[in-house]
């Protein structure tokens, strides 16, 4: 410590504090200054608080998720520990007053400053929302009226340790009265159009210097939330007609932020600087907040979805289970069967040997076609035949693919020669020549979303809707929206699944919206986030799970479905449980197996499970040899073939990917990745070889013997390699190889040919 004026300065590694901006009940927020000279405001947790692993637990998942958000109107996380002893947190520094000291001071705003704060928040909430976020407590303290336009702070990390209403029990749940009906409901699952109600009233605020519903007394306000109409005597026509959208009283009436913005008026020209009201003590500048444990959130963030699931999911995996024996035989790694791969030279696209086992036209055992739909197919083995008769007529090698409008993160399929992605809007990319076919930027991700197509019909779930577009043109076929926000979509072909945070699961028709019919788990679900959801031999798997907060150890259910009807068929339990996302189906002897990753209590070794369902149905784990896991933080997803399953997994320093015999329980080979800093998903396994992509690079391996066939050299590792390293698994046509790019776009690669090396 060192010493400021009466205050002792903690020690943030990297960071000089000069003074403290101001404290709360949870910690302080101190002004400092990073390494390369920038102004930031660093918040410190108190020991006291930081000794409850609660606390710390959703310190730490708060501030994994807000790292996803990015935007111009947003204040970003810079950097943060929340597993020092004493957890600390850096944002950026935003000079300038909150919008409720300026409209106390006055005048209320008026025209261009209210269409740029309407344009900002508006901006700000789609880019919360995209990135699986739900504010909760927009409010006129939380927008700060910088220069360059206005910022929305506090999104999902720090709370304002002032009086709130609580729920009946002691959750937070907003601030009176720029809460939404929902919220004073005390509705468990509080989605986007919570914020866009919060929005409105901001914007009556700031338009008329009085919220919407401006009773007195906390108890009044609450009731005309819910029952009186609003207040809009002072609010200008043009906004009049966008709030009055905002503040209806049930959620699905209200606009999405993406449509915000379509009904907002341009601005004429870019954001100015404000008048200055007549002279006033200078108002503070921004200091963040203290956080407050938060309620049940119904949101998971959705891009560096598989870093974050690690992570947190680490603890579910080491789930019980009652009917499985945990054993495994360890092999060391360097005694191995061979596989070690080659020089790793680093030549771009080099292939480094051929294989004669890497046939172009293989079909993985008991690998389906592929199907446009997350990992290739709804039973997630990562594992699809492909031939030279899937490689897109006419193509040639391309790079830069529709990087403007999809933005930094987004996911694909391949279907029809073309590439349907969605990430800052949906885009159909011709395959061959990397050419948008059509865009619809208004139709966003939302969460772990990835998109799928069924016959001329592209799927896309933005949350609170699942939308149908014709393929071929991008128009509107149908949508089913939901009150709740929804996750985890995938199809059969036949029905559309997605699922709450409940665990609560709608299917609806793949081809005509209609809905088929809504089911849950056996049991509830009370994992921090929505089960997954697989598709297989005309059932549906859920796998949902307990929170070590919800007392008692981690327990992972398996909740099956029939297809057809939603009628429930059985349920299992699994032990260890699965680390979320990692599990896959498939059919061996006759029978429906199950495939997953698991850690050990520690978090130190991993290992893949294998379960047969159904009576008498055998249960092992094979751990992985060596250090595979220690330190890990890339989730360890599978590619699955009959007794066989493949994953990219780090020892702490390097990765490699790992072949495992479920049916011997041994490591059969492990080769090491050229250039990888950071892999984020699983190989893909096509015909005879496995797809890595990492880094904006990538590779291909012979998935018999590990031999390395390909390679593309990462094109940007940079300071922080999970920044560069997609989340999205790379797509294979033909041979053809289709990968994101570190800095947004997709670009496509001939992963086929066998030069010498």
């Amino acid at each position: 410590m060192h010493q400021a004026g009466n205050h002792d300065l903690p020690l943030v590694p990297g960071y000089v504090l000069d003074r403290v901006l101001g404290e709360g009940g949870m910690g302080h927020v101190y002004l400092g200054t990073s390494p390369s000279g920038r102004a930031v405001a660093v918040k410190v947790i108190r020991a006291e608080v930081a000794g409850d692993p609660a606390f710390r637990s959703r310190f730490r998942q708060e501030v994994d998720a807000a790292r996803q958000v990015s935007g111009a109107f947003t204040a970003p996380v810079i950097d943060a520990d929340p597993d020092a002893p004493t957890p600390w947190m850096v944002t950026q520094y935003i000079a300038g007053p909150p919008l409720d000291q300026r409209v106390k001071a006055g005048p209320p705003l008026r025209a261009e400053e209210l269409r740029q704060l309407a344009g900002g928040l508006a901006e700000a909430l789609r880019d919360i929302h995209r990135a699986g976020i739900v504010h909760r407590d927009l409010k006129p303290s939380n927008v700060l009226l910088a220069d360059d336009g206005p910022r929305v702070i506090d999104f999902g990390i720090v709370r304002a340790a002032e009086p709130h209403v609580r729920t009946q029990t002691g959750i937070v749940v907003g601030t009176p009265p720029f809460m939404s009906p929902e919220q004073i409901r005390a509705a468990r699952d509080i989605g986007p159009a919570s914020d866009v109600f919060s929005f409105g009233s901001v914007m009556v605020y700031a338009a008329s210097g009085h919220a919407p519903f401006p009773a007195s007394d906390l108890y009044t306000v609450a009731y005309q939330l819910v029952h009186d109409e609003p207040d809009l005597s002072d609010v200008p026509d043009w906004l009049r007609s966008v709030v009055v959208r905002c503040l209806a009283k049930e959620p699905a009436g209200r606009p999405t932020a993406t449509e915000l913005l379509a009904l907002l008026p341009a601005r004429a020209e870019p954001p100015q600087k404000r008048p200055e009201p007549d002279p006033q003590p200078q108002p503070p500048l921004y200091v963040p907040t203290d956080p407050v444990p938060p309620g049940p959130d119904t949101t998971l963030p959705g891009l560096r979805k598989r870093r974050v699931l690690v992570a947190i999911a680490a603890v579910v995996a080491t789930a019980t289970l009652t009917s499985a024996v945990l054993y495994g035989m360890l092999q060391d790694r360097s005694g191995g069967a061979g596989g070690k791969g080659g020089s790793g030279s680093g030549t771009v696209s080099a292939p480094v040997s051929a294989s004669a086992s890497a046939s172009a036209a293989a079909r993985p055992p008991g690998a389906g076609s592929y199907a446009a739909t997350q990992s290739g197919g709804s039973a997630y083995t990562y594992a699809y035949a492909d031939g030279a008769d899937r490689r897109p007529k006419g193509w040639r090698a391309w790079s830069g693919a529709a990087s403007k409008p999809l933005g930094r993160n987004s996911t694909c399929v391949y279907a029809q020669a073309s590439l349907l992605c969605v990430g800052d809007a949906t885009v159909r990319i011709d395959a061959a020549t990397g050419k948008s076919l059509w865009t619809r930027a208004s139709i966003t991700a939302y969460g772990q979303n990835s998109p799928a197509v069924v016959g001329d019909t592209a799927i896309v779930n933005t949350g609170d809707a699942i939308r149908g577009l014709s393929l071929k043109t991008g128009e509107d076929l149908w949508s089913y929206r939901t009150s709740i926000l929804t996750q985890r979509l995938t199809t059969d072909g036949r029905n559309v699944y997605v699922a709450e945070h409940s665990g609560r699961v709608h299917a609806v028709d793949a081809r005509s919206g209609t809905w088929r019919w809504t089911a849950l788990p056996g049991s509830a679900n009370t994992s921090q986030y929505p089960p997954s959801i697989r598709s297989f031999g005309g059932k549906v798997y859920l796998f949902s799970g307990k929170d070590p907060d919800d007392g008692g150890g981690p327990e992972d259910l398996l909740t099956v479905l029939d297809a057809g009807s939603g009628e429930h068929v059985a349920e299992y339990g699994l032990k260890p449980g699965c680390v979320m996302g990692s599990e896959a189906l498939l059919t061996e002897g006759g029978r429906t197996v199950i495939y997953c990753v698991v850690t050990n209590s520690e978090e130190t070794r991993t290992g893949v499970l294998r379960r047969v369902l159904g009576a008498g149905g055998a249960s092992s784990t094979t751990w992985l040899g060596g250090s595979w896991g220690s330190g890990q933080v890339g989730a360890a997803e599978l590619s699955v073939s009959r007794g066989r399953a493949y994953l990219a997994a780090s020892d702490g320093a390097d990765w490699s990917v790992v072949a495992v015999d479920t049916t011997k329980r041994t490591e059969l080979w492990s080769a090491p990745v050229p250039g990888a800093k950071a892999v984020d998903t699983p190989p893909i396994h096509a015909g005879g070889r496995l797809y890595l992509a990492y880094n904006g690079g990538g590779a291909s391996f012979d998935a018999s013997s590990g031999d390395r066939l390909w390679y593309h050299k990462p094109q940007a590792v940079g300071t922080d390699p999970w920044e560069t390293s997609s989340d999205t698994e790379p797509l294979v046509a033909g041979g053809v190889i289709f990968l994101p790019e570190p800095q947004g776009g997709w670009m496509s690669l001939d992963a086929a040919r066998q030069e010498k090396p």
